[in-house]
């Protein structure tokens, strides 16, 4: 790949992180969150990368968003219904979820070397965070 190309994914790469950021599904407390509310930013999260894998031109980023991807999609599976006041179940998958997503995101990162920083940061393991 040459070097404008390498550029042009790594700003691809740093634009799909920011996305993320956009998600606070991924890192707000758990006692914040709302069903309805994850479960519906989840699936536009999904959607939004269903449009935007077949754009990248590496593997580490095609892989990268692909297992980003895929554990949003076994989170929506989970959850397709929810027991009025049993909050276990979702809390489970929702931090699976955060956590198939934070090493993804490292990834990511380590691939295109692009620091994590702020909210996206809190899913993300140390190393990968800027300083």
């Amino acid at each position: 790949m040459s070097w404008e190309a390498q550029e042009t994914e790594r700003a691809r790469a740093r634009q799909n992180l920011h996305h993320l950021e956009d998600h606070r599904m991924l890192y707000d407390p758990y006692e914040d969150e709302f069903f309805d509310a994850v479960v519906e930013s989840a699936d536009r999260l999904r959607a939004y990368l269903s449009e935007h894998i077949p754009r990248c031109e590496s593997v580490a980023l095609r892989d990268g968003l692909r297992e980003i991807q895929a554990a949003l999609r076994e989170f929506l599976t989970r959850m397709p219904t929810q027991a009025p006041g049993d909050f276990g179940p979702f809390w489970e998958a929702l931090r699976a979820m955060r956590a198939r997503v934070g090493a993804a995101t490292g990834s990511i990162a380590d691939a295109f070397d692009i620091p994590v920083d702020g909210d996206l940061a809190r899913i993300v393991e140390q190393r990968h965070n800027a300083t």
